[in-house]
């Protein structure tokens, strides 16, 4: 029983990591790359829908309000996205997730950067129409005050309220075209965080690319000295190969040497002269 508790235990206990600080950081970027990535399906419905409303206030202020907290999301997730891929003595695996989560988050960007252009163009259409809104009804106002000269007391009535509309109308103009300045403005911000990670996406892709390069090139190398050991491996058997045939005759003359010489010798000793 205690040695299956021990090993539920250890089964429990978290995988070993060379590099705890580098996944956890890796961790929150992915956390935070899903929520930034459903934020942008909840933008574009917004979107969507404040088009189909004709501009609906509180469609449009729920997307501008997602809107700056995603873009918050994006400014400190493209920082520590900055430190993942600034990291020091990578290895293969730490240099793919870099990779993979800078794609990642580019094409997040780029898609919340263009729904951040569809939402500016959109309330910049919005305040035009306010304005000649606006427009219409002042003239108006201006028609109806020369056609009620004898009622001097409702003129003024309605020119004031005529006036304190406007007004109103005015100050909301005022409140769209700041958010409109401040989305711009995040767009331009976001463009500075994109431009810093492709160019530390384009030095790491060329360090891969010089990796892969090396690769290659020890491969080939490799492949060359390989086929040089073949050749000389089979130069040296065929040496060999030489030399047994040479010893071998070499053996043979001897031994027919030895043997014309025993012959000699023999018949010289045995037979009568």
């Amino acid at each position: 029983m205690s040695s299956f508790s021990d090993a539920v235990s250890l089964e429990a206990q978290p995988a070993y990591s060379d590099s705890p600080e580098f996944d956890k950081l890796n961790a929150d970027i992915s956390d935070t790359l899903f929520l930034l990535n459903n934020n942008l399906v909840t933008l574009g419905r917004l979107l969507k829908a404040a088009q189909n409303t004709g501009g609906k206030r509180d469609v449009v202020g729920r997307a501008i309000d997602l809107a700056d907290e995603t873009r918050d999301r994006f400014k400190t997730t493209g920082e520590d996205l900055k430190r993942l891929k600034e990291w020091d003595d990578t290895n293969a695996a730490q240099r793919f997730t870099q990779q993979k989560l800078g794609r990642e988050f580019a094409t997040a960007l780029s898609e919340f950067q263009q729904i951040q252009k569809r939402l500016a163009a959109h309330e910049k259409q919005e305040i035009k129409m306010d304005k000649q809104a606006v427009l219409e009804s002042e003239s108006r106002g201006e028609g109806q005050q020369q056609q009620q000269q004898l009622q001097q007391q409702d003129v003024m009535t309605q020119d004031f309220m005529n006036q304190s509309e406007t007004d109103q109308h005015m100050t909301l103009i005022s409140e769209r075209e700041e958010e409109i300045r401040n989305i711009e403005q995040g767009i331009e911000e976001l463009n500075e965080i994109f431009s810093d990670l492709g160019t530390i996406v384009t030095q790491q892709g060329t360090i891969v690319d010089n990796i892969e390069s090396n690769m290659y090139s020890i491969a080939g190398e490799t492949r060359s000295a390989a086929s040089e050991l073949n050749r000389a491996a089979r130069y040296q058997s065929r040496s060999r190969s030489r030399q047994c045939c040479l010893l071998l005759i070499l053996v043979i003359v001897l031994a027919v040497i030895l043997l014309a010489v025993g012959a000699k010798t023999y018949l010289r000793w045995h037979l009568p002269w």
